[in-house]
């Protein structure tokens, strides 16, 4: 079933080069996404609405790396072949022969779509369906079974309610990081101006 559900994605690459270069794009500008939305949640809104989406922020990067060593130990442990390695499939990125399961792409993006669920961010909905399009994206591009992202969504699932079950323990972590922060800001001002 999971490579019948990959055949029926992945069956779609190569036959649009529009939607080709849209999945392929979404598939590669991850990371960069991923930091775009980590900084507007810092340096954007009222001094309120600034301090809760830089709880977000924080949030969203300590679910992100924790789910990202669980998976680094998956990895480790567990070799699953990726789809390229085992059948013959529209591969349209290149990729390392690792383990496929389960997708790093996935839980990065599925660790802040939780987390903004989870702190209530009224753009929850947008980041969920951008963390299921890119999903997709990882199955469209031929590097990724359907099992993977469902199991990265699963495993950021569980990262982002314990970060934010435990957020009161977290307290004194985050607020290491607001002072690191008001005191690079601090060094900044202090620095002439040219």
């Amino acid at each position: 079933m999971n490579f019948t559900i990959f055949q029926q994605i992945n069956g779609w690459a190569g036959h649009s080069r529009l939607l080709d270069t849209i999945m392929i794009t979404l598939s590669d500008s991850l990371p960069y996404i991923a930091v775009a939305i980590i900084l507007y949640l810092w340096f954007v809104g009222n001094k309120q609405q600034g301090i809760e989406k830089r709880y977000t922020a924080i949030y969203a990067v300590f679910s992100s790396a924790i789910a990202l060593c669980i998976n680094a130990i998956i990895h480790f442990v567990y070799y699953h072949p990726r789809p390229f390695v085992t059948h013959h499939v529209h591969q349209l990125v290149p990729h390392t022969v690792d383990s496929s399961f389960v997708s790093d792409h996935a839980v990065l993006v599925f660790a802040i779509a939780w987390t903004f669920i989870m702190r209530n961010d009224r753009f929850k909905y947008p980041i969920l369906i951008w963390a299921i399009v890119v999903g997709l994206s990882r199955i469209y591009v031929g590097v990724h079974y359907p099992a993977d992202v469902i199991g990265s969504a699963l495993l950021s699932f569980a990262t982002s309610g314990i970060v934010t079950l435990f957020s009161m323990k977290l307290e004194p972590l985050v607020q290491l990081v607001f002072r690191l922060y008001n005191q690079l800001i601090k060094l900044k001002q202090l620095l002439p101006k040219h």
